[in-house]
């Protein structure tokens, strides 16, 4: 008898759509390294809002969650490459221009990105992979540079 092929087992997997665009990608759950992450928001999917274009980290793009989410530091970096997608929170008050607490979820989409901060780079949870041929998905985000917020929505795949 021939030998049966392994099946390559796939980890759980987020899908990130720009609505109006009809563009999405999948994004793989780095479930080993940033557990808690994961589980906190694969339970909060779907989620659908607005992101914008982050100020000081160069090509990253953010979803603020509408209530506050806390979920601990894991799988922490300031070094991220095009494809990472990590959550950040900062209690408000810890930083000058931050008064208010919140958290997000954001993604890199070239190679200039550096999470920061006006104070410098920040630590983020890296707990997701963009998988897959992304072109297209990041030229919407590059143009949130210049066309402002664009609607996105999260969903499981």
């Amino acid at each position: 008898m021939g030998k049966r092929k392994k099946k390559e087992a796939k980890g759980k997997r987020m899908v990130m759509t720009f609505v109006e665009e009809g563009v999405s990608v999948e994004a793989e759950l780095m479930e080993d390294l940033a557990p808690k992450t994961c589980r906190t928001v694969w339970k909060l999917l779907p989620l659908e809002g607005e992101v914008g274009h982050a100020i000081y980290s160069g090509s990253e793009v953010v979803y603020h969650f509408p209530k506050m989410v806390s979920i601990p530091q894991e799988n922490l970096t300031s070094r991220v490459l095009p494809g990472d997608v990590a959550y950040f929170a900062i209690q408000g008050g810890q930083f000058h221009s931050y008064p208010k607490s919140f958290a997000e979820i954001c993604w890199f989409y070239d190679r200039d990105a550096r999470p920061s901060s006006p104070e410098g780079p920040v630590l983020v949870n890296l707990f997701a992979r963009i998988v897959g041929d992304a072109t297209e998905f990041y030229k919407v985000c590059k143009r949130i540079r210049r066309e402002g917020v664009k609607k996105i929505r999260f969903s499981r795949a």
